[in-house]
């Protein structure tokens, strides 16, 4: 049994005390190639095979495994990401038909308007996290799409990734943000910018800026001070995450250490473990699994 506990925030809002979790990239591909993203190597060298993966299951497939997961285990916590969601085909009538039995969050930059969502979508069982991308988006035009979603009834949260070069105009786009009465959190960039390693190599006045507006443990965490490693964690036991061609991971470090997946949504069984496992990853870069950490 799960020891009873505080509940714990989630990003985009929602709790982990008890329900189930899952981080899902319904489909890996977007028309946005910002310089920050860590999709950029594949879509290089492997796009066409990235991009179509989401076609291995149907939209009956996904319906079919969600009813499941509800009648084996109840209701689940569903972020669902990419690439950027709204690319794949069969969104609204997939996320329609989840969200009558899950409450699911759409992680998405919003790239396309907004009024057709408004009458296919459940406000109390779907929000949106937003995420804003300064090199192919403009904000004096997101912001009104999420007023519109936000007047509509939908939960509405935003982010921004701390990419070195955006860094000066930081502050001024989360009071932006929050002058419209939105909740926005940054994401510490990792990777390379002019030669340097981030995000070592952000300054201390830069870290204490981060460490105000993201998520509890996230910058320590990427910079290696408090190493995920050896540390219990739900993943794969209240958690796991789904990649667009069906197949089940306890978490995103499970590829890259290359783990076996624990399944796929055909299966008949659902993977989940009995208890929380030991991380065997040196960092955690997910904001929806940093808080699996116990």
């Amino acid at each position: 049994m799960m020891t009873q506990r505080s509940p714990t925030p989630a990003p985009g809002g929602g709790r982990l005390d008890r329900a189930y979790s899952c981080g899902w990239d319904i489909v890996h591909a977007c028309g946005y190639r910002c310089p920050y993203c860590f999709f950029i190597p594949s879509w290089t060298t492997h796009l066409e095979d990235v991009s179509r993966r989401h076609l291995a299951c149907s939209k009956e497939d996904w319906i079919a495994f969600w009813d499941r997961c509800f009648d084996r285990l109840g209701p689940f916590r569903i972020e669902i990401a990419g690439g950027e969601p709204f690319c794949h085909p069969d969104l609204l009538p997939i996320v329609g038909s989840v969200s009558r039995r899950h409450d699911v969050l759409l992680v998405t930059s919003l790239p396309m308007d907004t009024s057709g969502i408004l009458g296919e979508l459940d406000p109390a069982r779907v929000g949106f996290s937003v995420s804003f991308h300064p090199s192919h988006a403009r904000l004096e035009e997101l912001l009104p799409k999420l007023q519109g979603l936000t007047r509509a009834g939908f939960r509405v949260s935003a982010s921004i990734v701390a990419y070195p070069p955006h860094f000066p105009a930081l502050a001024g786009w989360l009071d932006a943000f929050r002058g419209e009465g939105l909740r926005c959190h940054l994401n510490p960039f990792q990777g390379v910018c002019a030669d340097r390693e981030y995000p070592r190599s952000y300054t201390e006045e830069e870290s204490s800026f981060l460490r105000r507006h993201c998520f509890p443990d996230a910058l320590g965490l990427r910079l290696g001070e408090r190493r995920p490693f050896g540390r219990l964690c739900r993943a794969g036991w209240k958690y796991f995450r789904i990649w667009p061609d069906g197949v089940i991971h306890r978490c995103c470090a499970a590829t890259e250490l290359g783990q076996p997946p624990l399944g796929h949504i055909r299966d008949k069984d659902l993977p989940m473990a009995s208890a929380p496992a030991p991380c065997l990853a040196q960092r955690c870069f997910a904001p929806n699994e940093v808080i699996c950490l116990v």
